[in-house]
């Protein structure tokens, strides 16, 4: 199931898995439950390790995963 990202007007993002054919629809905020609509997020392409994505050595540790944290949702990283 694919992770998409939302944005509660009150509480602010979030990120919900749900199945392709319900993307579209509100997801209910997991703090206030107030339907929250889906988020434009950029994809994840490419690159990785080795690849010298954001701005890491080629050769550098870790994949995207190790550059922010698992779950990131680049809001509050460098």
């Amino acid at each position: 199931m694919p992770l998409y990202d939302y944005a509660c007007t009150d509480c602010g993002p979030f990120r919900a898995f749900r199945p392709m054919s319900e993307s579209e629809r509100a997801q209910p905020c997991p703090r206030c439950a107030n339907p929250a609509p889906r988020r434009l997020a950029a994809p994840m392409l490419g690159g990785g390790e080795g690849a010298g994505w954001l701005g890491r050595p080629a050769g550098g540790r870790g994949g995207w995963r190790a550059a922010c944290g698992f779950g990131c949702n680049h809001l509050n990283c460098r």
